[in-house]
């Protein structure tokens, strides 16, 4: 492997790894998001239920 391919190898495990690390983030954020919708919509569910009953 000459110096060129040497450093195109490096840029692309470089950025493979910043693929990575922003995939992270966004499963984080999606898992935040979830849980948000799951709280949200519990809440909801007991509104309706608490006025369905006046």
């Amino acid at each position: 492997m000459n110096e060129n391919d040497r450093r195109a190898f490096d840029d692309l495990v470089i950025k493979v790894q910043q693929h990575e690390a922003t995939i992270v983030q966004l499963l984080e954020i999606l898992a935040a998001t979830n849980r948000k919708i799951t709280e949200i919509s519990a809440e909801q569910k007991e509104k309706d239920y608490f006025y369905s009953q006046v």
